[in-house]
Formats: C-alpha cells, sequence, structure tokens
C-alpha cells in the first residue's frame, strides 16, 4: 500500500485497540491488526505458512477469537496444513425471555459474530490444504467438509427450551465472507472443500477449490443477498452439490473443470432454483448438471454460460419433467439440453442456445399472451469458440486489496475511524489523491456530500467492520429512507465512468449516476440515475421501496433481496431499459404483527424495454389480488423461473399491455414468461 504524504505531514493514524478485548499474546500494535485484520501466522496462533506442520488447531482458534472480537482473519502467502474441520460457526446465546419468529419459538438468538476470512493478494494466493493423514475424508458414502461456515439454529427443537445443537439455519447465516483462499483436498475421496449456505450479506469470492480424487468442491454456495463468484473447481467427481439447504443460490463468473461424474449434482429435492451466470462448465465426462436424485428440483437456469461436454453428453440429467432455463449459453458435445429432449442439431460444433425452456407439469409457459406447454428452443451453430474470457469479465470485476502497491489508507490523510471526530475533509483528501482508497476497520463519520471521481475506487474489509457516513445512526442501511440523509455519497454523472465501492456500509444515500461502475456488498441508500449504470452486488432493500427510474445504461443486479415495505408496491422498475436481475429474493405478508402493512406486490414493471429477471422466489402470502409481480405496457421482458413458497389465491403474475390481461394463479410455477414482437413457434 502506497503511503501518501501530503505538505501537512499526516501520516498513519491508527485507533489504539482496546487492549483488554485482544486474546492473551496479540501484538495490539501490529499493523495488520490496526487495521481489522488478525494475522493467523503470528503470536498466540503461530499457523504454519510453510505447510510442514499442522495449522488445524491454530487456524480454528485464530477463526473463533476474530469473530468474536469484530476482526478480519488475515491468511498471509503460503499453504496451511489442516487435518479437520475448520468450523466457522455463528453461535447463539440464551434469551431473558423467549422469541416467537418466522412460525418457530426461540429461547436462544444468534450473536452478531461473523466470519470473515481473507486471503493475502501479495504473491500467489494462500491455500488451505488437507493433510494426506486426515481422518474421516476418504468414505465418499459419508462426505466430511474441510472449511464449513455456518450459523447454529436459533429455533427451539421439539418439546425443548433450546435449539437442536450442531444443527445448521442458513436463513440466518449473514454476512459470512471466505474470499482470497484456495482449498486443496486433493486425494481424499470423501472430502469436500467447502460448505457455505450463506444468506443476506454472505459471500465465497476468488478461489480456487483442487479437489482431483475428492468428493466435492463446495457443498451449497451463497445467495440471497451476496452470492457465489469467481470460485473455480478442479477436478472432483462432483463440482458442486446442492441440498435442500441452499438458500437463493447464485452462482456467477465460476468454472467448474474436470469432475468424473458431473459439474453439478443435485442431492435433495430442493425448495427454489440455481441460477448460473457466466459460467464454464467443463466436466471429464458427459454430463454438466445432475437432476435425477429426488426429482422433481425446483429448477436450473443458466445464462452467459459455456458448457464443453464429452461427445454424446447431456446438460442436464433427468429421469422426468424439469423446470430447466438457458439463454445466451453455448453448448459443445450434447446431444440434448436434457434426457428424451430435442436433440442439438450439431453436436460436435459450438451451438448457440438463444433460449431453452421446459417445465413441470405444475410449470407454465406464457409468450406473448399464449400458453404453450411444450419446450421453447432457439438456437443455432456458432461459427467460433466463444471467448470465456470477454463472458467472465462481463459478470465479475476483482476487487482491490489493501496490500495493492496503488492503493492508500484513509487513515494516512487524518481520518481516525472513532465514530466521534468529523472524517470529512480526510476523505476528500484521501479520494483526490488516488484511484484506491482503502477503509479500515472503523466508524468514520462523515457529513455533507463526499464525491467520487470517475475512476476511484472506495472500499473497506466487510461492511459489518468498516461504516462510513452517519455512523450516529443505528439503522440498518438498507433500512434507511431516502430523505433527510446528512450524507451522501456521489458519482459523477458520466456513461463511461467506472467508480467503486465495496465491503463497506453507507450509512446515508448513495447518489450513483456513473454508468459503468461496481458496487459490491456496500448496502445504504441506493439511488441510480442521470447516466447511472453498472454492475451491484448483494443489494438489499429491507423496509423502503426500491425504485429503479429512468434507467438507460445496462445495469444488472447480481442477488437482489428487497422485503418487507409497507409501500405497494415493494420495488419498480419505471421507464427503463437494458435492465437484469440475477436471482430476486422478495418476502411480503411475513410481518408478524396485526395490519403489518407488508402484504404488497414486491415487483412492478412498467412502460420499459429490455428488462430480464432471473429466478425470482421468495416467502409471499397475504396478498389477495396483488400479484407477485406485476408487468405494465412494457416490451422485450423475460421473466425465468418465479414462485412463492406459499401458494395461494393470488396471482404469480399479472400482465397487463393496453386492454389485453394476462395472469399466471400462485398455483402454477412461472417457468418463462415473454412478451416481446417475436412470433414463437416452439418444438
Amino acid at each position: 500500500m502506497k503511503i501518501v504524504l501530503l505538505c501537512l505531514c499526516i501520516g498513519i493514524i491508527a485507533i489504539p485497540v482496546v487492549a483488554n478485548n485482544l486474546p492473551v499474546g496479540v501484538n495490539a500494535s501490529d499493523p495488520l491488526l490496526q487495521i481489522g485484520c488478525l494475522d493467523v501466522t503470528k503470536t498466540p496462533y503461530k499457523a504454519d505458512p510453510r505447510g510442514a506442520t499442522d495449522s488445524t488447531q491454530a487456524i480454528q482458534r485464530a477463526v473463533n477469537d476474530a469473530r468474536d472480537r469484530g476482526l478480519a482473519c488475515f491468511f498471509p502467502e503460503g499453504t496451511y496444513l489442516i487435518s479437520d474441520t475448520i468450523s466457522c460457526e455463528q453461535q447463539v446465546r440464551k434469551l431473558e425471555r423467549p422469541r416467537n419468529t418466522d412460525r418457530h419459538t426461540q429461547h436462544y438468538w444468534d450473536l452478531p459474530h461473523r466470519i470473515i476470512m481473507i486471503g493475502s493478494t501479495k504473491g500467489k494466493r494462500p491455500i488451505l490444504k488437507l493433510s494426506k493423514d486426515a481422518k474421516e475424508f476418504d468414505d465418499p458414502a459419508k462426505p466430511k467438509i474441510a472449511i464449513w461456515i455456518w450459523a447454529q439454529t436459533r429455533d427451539d427443537a421439539p418439546g425443548k427450551d433450546e435449539p437442536e445443537w450442531g444443527k445448521e439455519q442458513p436463513n440466518i447465516s449473514f454476512n459470512h465472507i471466505f474470499k482470497g483462499i484456495n482449498i486443496d483436498v486433493r486425494g481424499h475421496a470423501g472430502a469436500i472443500g467447502i460448505r457455505h449456505s450463506g444468506s443476506q450479506g454472505s459471500t465465497l469470492q476468488d478461489c480456487t477449490i483442487c479437489a482431483e480424487g475428492a468428493y466435492a468442491g463446495m457443498s451449497n454456495c451463497c445467495g440471497q443477498g451476496g452470492g457465489t463468484h469467481n470460485i473455480k473447481v478442479v477436478g472432483g467427481q462432483y463440482g458442486i452439490i446442492i441440498d435442500r439447504s441452499s438458500r437463493f443460490p447464485l452462482l456467477n463468473a465460476c468454472i467448474f473443470q474436470g469432475q468424473t461424474e458431473g459439474a453439478v449434482k443435485y442431492v435433495e429435492k430442493t425448495q427454489m432454483p440455481t441460477l448460473f451466470v457466466g459460467c464454464l462448465m467443463e466436466p471429464a465426462g458427459k454430463v454438466a448438471i445432475d437432476l435425477t436424485r429426488n426429482s422433481p428440483q425446483a429448477g436450473i437456469s443458466m445464462v452467459d454460460c459455456v458448457l464443453a461436454l464429452s461427445q454424446g453428453g447431456v446438460v442436464c440429467r433427468t429421469n422426468q419433467d424439469e423446470n430447466i432455463y438457458l439463454e445466451k449459453t453455448y453448448v459443445r458435445g450434447a446431444q440434448s439440453v436434457r434426457n428424451d429432449g430435442p436433440r442439438i442439431p450439431a453436436p460436435e460444433v459450438w451451438t448457440c442456445i438463444e433460449r431453452y425452456s421446459s417445465q413441470t407439469a405444475l410449470g407454465v409457459q406464457l409468450l406473448n399472451g399464449t400458453e404453450f406447454s411444450s419446450e421453447i428452443v432457439e438456437w443455432k451453430n456458432q461459427l467460433s469458440e466463444p471467448s470465456y474470457e470477454a463472458i467472465h469479465r462481463h459478470h465479475y470485476y476483482r476487487t482491490p486489496s489493501f496490500e495493492d502497491d496503488d492503493a492508500v489508507n484513509v487513515k494516512s490523510f487524518g481520518a481516525k475511524g472513532d465514530g466521534i471526530a468529523d472524517d470529512t475533509e480526510a476523505f476528500e483528501r484521501a479520494v483526490s489523491a488516488s484511484d484506491k482508497v482503502f477503509v479500515p476497520k472503523g466508524s468514520y463519520k462523515l457529513l455533507g456530500t463526499l464525491r467520487l471521481r470517475s475512476n476511484i475506487h472506495l472500499f473497506g474489509l466487510s461492511r459489518t467492520l468498516t461504516m462510513i457516513g452517519d455512523v450516529s445512526s443505528q439503522r440498518n442501511p438498507s433500512r434507511q429512507n431516502s430523505q433527510g440523509e446528512s450524507f451522501t455519497l456521489a458519482t459523477v454523472d458520466e456513461a463511461d465512468a467506472r467508480p467503486g465501492l465495496s465491503f463497506l456500509s453507507v450509512r446515508g444515500r448513495i447518489d450513483w449516476k456513473s454508468g459503468q461502475g461496481t458496487c459490491m456488498l456496500a448496502p445504504g441508500t441506493l439511488a441510480i440515475s442521470g447516466h447511472g449504470g453498472g454492475r451491484f452486488y448483494g443489494v438489499m432493500a429491507m423496509g423502503r421501496p426500491f425504485i429503479l427510474e429512468g434507467i438507460r445504461q445496462p445495469t444488472s443486479f447480481y442477488a437482489l433481496n428487497v422485503e418487507r415495505v409497507t409501500t405497494d408496491p415493494q420495488s419498480q422498475i419505471r421507464n427503463c431499459s437494458h435492465v437484469r436481475v440475477y436471482f430476486f429474493k422478495v418476502e411480503a405478508g411475513t410481518l408478524n404483527r396485526p395490519n403489518a402493512g407488508d402484504a404488497n406486490t414486491p415487483c412492478r414493471i412498467s412502460d420499459s424495454q429490455d428488462i430480464r429477471v432471473y429466478c425470482m422466489y421468495g416467502v409471499v402470502r397475504n396478498l389477495g389480488n396483488r400479484p407477485m409481480i406485476e408487468i405494465v405496457n412494457s416490451d422485450d421482458v423475460t421473466v425465468a423461473q418465479l414462485k412463492t413458497f406459499s401458494p395461494s389465491g393470488f396471482p404469480h403474475l399479472i400482465e397487463m399491455n393496453g386492454l389485453e390481461e394476462n395472469e399466471i394463479p400462485s398455483s402454477k410455477t412461472c417457468a418463462l414468461f415473454v412478451r416481446d414482437s417475436q412470433p414463437w413457434n416452439p418444438q
């Protein structure tokens, strides 16, 4: 990191670490500790980065200490041997009085302690390697996980005033990060690299899992309000196995290579579909995705993907009808998308599947007001091999690191981060000095408007460790109102500007007017206007409406989460073009109090064109005549795989197109809705 010396001779100003909050033996003056990182190689942990001695206990202790003290567990470059599961647990504590939420009773409640595990970006990426002597990792009939990030359930066990200890509850596994650390489980036939069924704010990023001779690289993945990005799995029987606990799973810009049985396997009947965006699958065998166990499954969607299979292969191995959707996906070697499906004309060359859809008996395909029960097929020969590098780059951007040579630290400019001192001027100096500005752990009081230049990236450690703006407010930034904010973070109003904002929490308004930037897990009151557009990862609107209006620049949301909003509709896409939503998790009618007012349509699309919503699921109930999604006077709109967990008398979808009105009931899955000018002639 570059340290900028101003004419005022401002050096690094660190907030002293409270000594009595540190584990015994930790050096309070350690530079990494001063920015919010606990180094696993330092005293008292002394994990061995040479890979000569077992580091299991050292890493487990460091993970627990970092979690309990609000720090990131940091891994320098090296190889760390482990011989047992590293259990990264979100714990619970006993309540003075029991609670009743989500139709369960709780005598215990989860602690707000987060798992943040990040690897150094200097040199080679650090590796957690399963040692050759590791026990109980060699039976594929009883797979065992090397790294497990999980939340202990808080719900009472039947007949008890305490939870079932050791039981996972993924829907409360919030804000946990595993980033920039490789995993090596090669040679252990029953090993799984990592299980991270994270929910809101949780993410798995920038990781290669070496799984040759192992069972699988991953078990489940992060989704709603977070996501799984830039993961590469090499080898294994399977790249990822998916069970019922997987929460709104989104895999973006991920690579699966060399799997002997399949890139993806469903091992239980699932509640919700899995969405693959910008992914590459090159398994060693003939199957990309295995849907045969406990079928039918909720569904599978693939957008902008590349699949290279052995000749005679199949994209999805099925034994009955399934909800399958593919768009702009390139395939070679597969003779069909599913078993017994239409034959791909020339499987030996690349085929571009412009659009493919199939559905179960409970699914509906509604194309320009007409229902179709047969498979929807649009494909053509691709004259050249698709550029996966370009596809990957389109969907994912690696955020900066505080170790980058050209990054500066706001504390070098006088910021204190104590939640009391006004750090506004220090931030203004920092964002004028460099295109990469790191904000260490802390609460930074900022007032007025902080303006970001066209290519600047402002980043922290995580949204739970780094907060900027009106930090005196105790409100969740995802719940703030759009009016009366005392702090605004503003980007320049230029179509080609590429600012960035990542891994911090903005207590105030984000006034986004730049056309090609990136916002990664940086909650605040997001308002997109002017030339605004770009890529937004893990956006959440909790208890406040989410409005997109007048957008013309390409704009993509990865793992959008809107819920419990007391206005109707909860979110709107109004007079917009070129908007993509990759997994839209919603809740409505779920607040447990009389006349809560949240039984509102989760989304309305009106007077818009070129809009795509891929996978819209959630707990939606008590809507009356209101639909889960409403589409009004819009063209070139696609909605693929939409469903509530609580179907009743309300519609899943209502379309009003001039005098024409169409409806899909909530008793049926919306497998595919399309409104465009194309004549449809399904297979």
